[in-house]
């Protein structure tokens, strides 16, 4: 059985032509249109998307968590003034009453998608947060371990080649746990 360190993101990774994505002008109402079109795929049901402009050049990706942030504006408001810090059970509770979030009619929350363009909430990873495709699993699952944006960004040089995502490398573990002989 091959270690973490020797199975390489490339073999696990979905390829960005096998993955849903979204033009960059197209707003999150357009997300969720376009993710209902390819949910059919049951290995690679998506719950998030790739943005690219015209030419199809990655240009970010646009999480459910980046979704329910844009729906409810109120949590711009709620992190103002985080600065990472560990939030705590009381504040977490207190912040839907304290800031007002999901009070409004879903016709509110539809309307408000229908204009929110994804450009404006996708996240554009950093250079540190891509991996190569050549990079282990290891590496891969020690970047989600320490809270790396979901999912992760693979690179062939510069050229963005595919998606790792974190169910994707549960499901390696999880095979590779159930293969192992246990000691009776």
């Amino acid at each position: 059985m091959r270690d973490m360190k020797d199975i390489i993101i490339k073999t696990v990774m979905i390829p960005l032509p096998d993955y849903v994505t979204i033009n960059e002008t197209a707003t999150v109402y357009d997300v969720f249109h376009v993710l209902e079109k390819n949910k059919s795929d049951g290995r690679h049901a998506h719950r998030d998307v790739i943005v690219v402009d015209a030419n199809g050049k990655f240009k970010g990706n646009v999480t459910m968590l980046d979704i329910f942030k844009s729906l409810e504006p109120n949590y711009k408001r709620l992190f103002e003034n985080y600065e990472g810090k560990t939030l705590t059970k009381d504040y977490v509770i207190n912040a839907m009453r304290d800031f007002n979030l999901w009070l409004e009619p879903m016709k509110n929350i539809c309307e408000r998608g229908a204009n929110i363009k994804v450009s404006e909430i996708m996240h554009v990873p950093s250079d540190i947060e891509y991996l190569q495709e050549n990079d282990s699993l290891e590496k891969a699952l020690h970047e989600y371990v320490m809270g790396a944006h979901q999912p992760l960004i693979v690179k062939n040089g510069d050229t963005v080649t595919g998606v790792l995502r974190f169910g994707d490398l549960f499901e390696v573990i999880r095979e590779r746990m159930l293969a192992c002989p246990l000691p009776k």
